[in-house]
C-alpha cells in the first residue's frame, strides 16, 4: 500500500454549534496552495473526458471528514467492462 498523500490547499472543518443535521462541515479551498500542489503532482492527477482531476476519497476520523488522494490505479492489464447492451443492439438510441 502506498503512502498516504493529503491534498494541499483543503481544509475541511466541522459543521458550527446548531448546524441542522444534514450540514457534515466546511470545505475551505486555498486556490494558491490547491493549484501549486496539483502542478507539483501531475502524477497524482487523472484524466476524464479530456479534463485533468485529482481524484480524493472523502474519509471520517476522529477530528471528522477530510481528504485523501486516491492513488489507486487499475492494472495496465485490466480490460475495460463492456458496455452493456440494450435489446441485443449496442447503438440503440434511448427512446426518450
Amino acid at each position: 500500500m502506498s503512502d498516504k498523500i493529503y491534498p494541499k490547499g483543503l481544509r475541511t472543518f466541522p459543521p458550527r454549534e446548531g448546524a441542522p443535521d444534514f450540514v457534515k462541515g466546511t470545505l475551505i479551498i486555498t486556490l494558491n496552495e490547491f493549484v501549486a500542489f496539483c502542478k507539483n503532482s501531475p502524477d497524482l492527477l487523472t484524466e476524464y473526458n479530456g479534463q485533468k482531476q485529482l481524484k480524493c476519497n472523502i474519509l471520517e476520523g476522529d477530528k471528522g471528514l477530510y481528504f485523501q488522494v486516491d492513488t489507486y490505479r487499475p492494472p495496465a492489464n485490466q480490460q475495460p467492462e463492456p458496455r452493456p447492451e440494450v435489446n441485443g443492439n449496442i447503438d440503440e438510441p434511448l427512446p426518450f
